[in-house]
């Protein structure tokens, strides 16, 4: 077999994405004019939500949503504990305390049923992710947060164009936070997104992300400079019209390589509820190392060498970062320090060690072609064979 390199993630631009960045270009403006406007208007129709406002990035778009919902020194915020860190480390950034719940065995996604166990007298939100492009279990969540009057904020950086029991991602909780990173669904570089049907929500995000100035002369609050530029505008809302086709192409490839490797007995694809549509960010699956006789990274490793790149991310549950255990925030022990509750972290949560670093991404972004594909099938059982 002829030696290929096949990538995990590519970023794909097309004619209208060019044309739209010719336009900005010979218009002169930079920042926040009408190609955000028409990114905006498009994800909102996309979402089917009332507003959609967009920022720099998703981590800000996390951190906004905190703030528009009134989160204040010291209130926590139920987090899973599986995901990449700005879903707790934008908690911090607005002063508040994330509290770790673990995570559903067969979804990696928010354990709704530990969310009980991480209720305090402080808690104001409840952030799922949902991880890998799979949708976390939104009915239970929701009932739960209903029940004790808590906000649902959906971390949907991963899960451009997911269905959860036919209501998009992002239009379910009371805020939707979307990413635009280069190796995203449909990215415009960087960027970001809030969703909402709320008008206070949004008019507040709106404010925020502009120094809180309704006008040239005035800052009403603390506001910061998290606005999108034109030319992010300009590719994203090109690339929101190809985002069915994108997806399509992601799920073919993905349902392909998940089916067809699903007799390795080191390797478990990842489950898929039937009343989702998922759209496979990742392409998951689960080593088994005492089977493989290699720890995830090992494997992750291997592949590599052969020419197929995967993802390996989230070696450690979030609660084992620094940044948590050593509560560092703000120079100081704030905003624990404002809490009187006791968030040492010492915490061992069954299902996210057993599944930390032991998750793998194989390749399915839409640039791959039926020749790509199966070269990574022919890699990974090839390597597989070695094993026995």
């Amino acid at each position: 077999m002829t030696k290929r390199n096949v990538s995990v993630a590519e970023p794909i631009l097309g004619k209208q994405e060019y044309e739209n960045i010719e336009q900005v270009l010979d218009s002169g403006r930079f920042l926040q004019g009408p190609m955000v406007e028409k990114f905006e208007q498009k994800w909102a129709e996309f979402v089917d939500v009332e507003h959609a406002v967009a920022v720099s990035n998703g981590t800000v778009a996390i951190q906004l949503a905190l703030n528009a919902i009134g989160l204040e020194p010291g209130d926590e915020v139920i987090v899973p504990s599986l995901t990449f860190g700005s879903t707790a480390t934008a908690v911090v950034h607005q002063a508040g305390v994330p509290v770790f719940a673990d995570i559903d065995r067969d979804l990696y996604t928010l354990d709704h049923t530990d969310l009980e166990r991480c209720l305090t007298d402080r808690t104001e939100a409840i952030m799922p992710v949902h991880l890998y492009g799979h949708p976390a279990e939104m009915d239970e969540i929701c009932a739960f947060a209903d029940e004790h009057d808590l906000a649902v904020i959906e971390d949907a950086a991963q899960a451009h164009g997911a269905r959860y029991r036919g209501e998009q991602v992002g239009s379910i909780g009371d805020v939707g936070c979307f990413s635009f990173y280069a190796t995203k669904n449909i990215t415009s570089g960087e960027g970001g997104m809030v969703t909402t049907d709320h008008d206070d929500i949004a008019e507040q995000i709106r404010l925020l992300r502009s120094h809180a100035m309704p006008d040239r002369d005035n800052h009403v609050d603390l506001g910061y400079n998290y606005r999108m530029s034109e030319l992010q505008g300009a590719i994203g809302s090109a690339q929101v019209d190809r985002l069915a086709e994108f997806n399509d192409r992601r799920r073919e490839i993905s349902e392909r390589l998940l089916k067809e490797l699903s007799d390795i007995d080191w390797l478990e694809p990842a489950t898929v509820r039937d009343y989702v549509d998922h759209a496979y960010f990742w392409a998951p699956i689960e080593v088994d190392p005492d089977v493989a006789g290699m720890t995830g990274k090992e494997i992750w490793e291997e592949l590599q060498e052969r020419g197929v790149e995967t993802r390996h991310r989230y070696v450690d549950p979030l609660y084992e970062q620094p940044v948590f255990r050593e509560h560092r925030g703000f120079n100081s022990e704030f905003p624990w320090s404002v809490n009187e509750n006791d968030h040492d972290y010492d915490l061992t949560l069954p299902n996210v060690e057993a599944v930390a670093g032991n998750t793998l991404g194989l390749p399915n972004h839409p640039g791959l072609d039926d020749a790509d594909v199966d070269y990574v099938i022919d890699t990974v059982q090839e390597f597989s064979e070695t094993l026995e």
